[in-house]
């Protein structure tokens, strides 16, 4: 039986602040980010991302965990738990082991809640 994990949004490695705007193909990281600017692009991140508030992403992402206060429009792969609060809009498809949505998020997508016979044990994938 897998050992379950729990989140962990302290300490970002990368922070990208509300002023600023990155484009680019593709964002590999080991360590978790924080996007609190605009991020066009594609992510790939073995620990944590959080989408602040003010936080724009458009591009797909991978990893272990992921919470999202802003706006996502892309495809969200993410290996542990997603968690959307009242103030996320996402736009695009979510494949996740486990979900929890505040009341007040907006999603336009479909869902696919992967099991642990799933081979997405690690959320990095090139």
């Amino acid at each position: 039986m897998r050992k379950k994990q729990k989140p962990n949004y302290d300490k970002p490695a990368t922070i990208i602040h509300h002023d600023t705007q990155i484009e680019l193909s593709k964002m590999v990281s080991k360590s978790s980010v924080q996007i609190n600017g605009v991020l066009s692009g594609d992510m790939f991140v073995d620990a944590s991302i959080v989408i602040g508030e003010t936080g724009r992403v458009k591009g797909n992402m991978s990893a272990a965990f992921v919470l999202v206060a802003g706006t996502v429009e892309g495809n969200l792969t993410v290996a542990e738990q997603i968690h959307l609060t009242k103030t996320a809009r996402v736009t695009g498809d979510i494949h996740c082991r486990s979900m929890v949505v505040d009341e007040g998020a907006y999603i336009e997508g479909s869902f696919k809640m992967l099991g642990d016979d799933t081979q997405s044990s690690k959320a990095v994938t090139e």
